[in-house]
């Protein structure tokens, strides 16, 4: 099941220019079990917090990821609900964070202070850990 939505944007802004990412954030499902994020346009000026939303749909134990895509590469992962286990993982995660809150379904991504370099198409997914389920990947790309 794939489940389509408008992107959000993203606007990093510095003194001199503007730089302009789309985020579209993909949903990775087994039936009802989804990943959400809300649409519209989020603009943030160079070295303000960063807070990219992600709540999930799921009533099992999910295991939950973030990734980024800089220009011109692919997706990679940045970061997991486990913690960052050594120096390799923490200079992966950029200063971005994410908390798994089961109460209120959500794993926001988060950074104190954003930098130029952080413009990039970011992906919150969800798995399943009970069951090997097959991801699908909606880009949310416009016509």
């Amino acid at each position: 099941m794939l489940d389509i939505q408008s992107p959000p944007t993203l606007l990093v802004k510095t003194k001199t220019k503007t730089l302009l990412a789309l985020l579209p954030f993909p949903h990775f499902l087994t039936d009802a079990d989804s990943v959400t994020q809300p649409e519209g346009t989020v603009t943030i000026h160079e070295g303000k917090p960063v807070l990219l939303y992600c709540t999930y749909d799921y009533s099992g134990s999910p295991a939950l990821y973030w990734y980024a895509q800089y220009p011109h590469e692919v997706p990679r992962l940045l970061l997991t609900q486990y913690g960052a286990s050594d120096e390799e993982e923490k200079r992966r995660r950029r200063g971005f964070s994410a908390k798994l809150e089961k109460d209120s379904k959500s794993f926001h991504l988060e950074k104190n202070s954003s930098e130029v370099s952080d413009s990039a198409v970011y992906y919150c997914a969800l798995r399943d850990t009970g069951s090997k389920a097959t991801w699908e990947l909606n880009k949310n790309l416009p016509d």
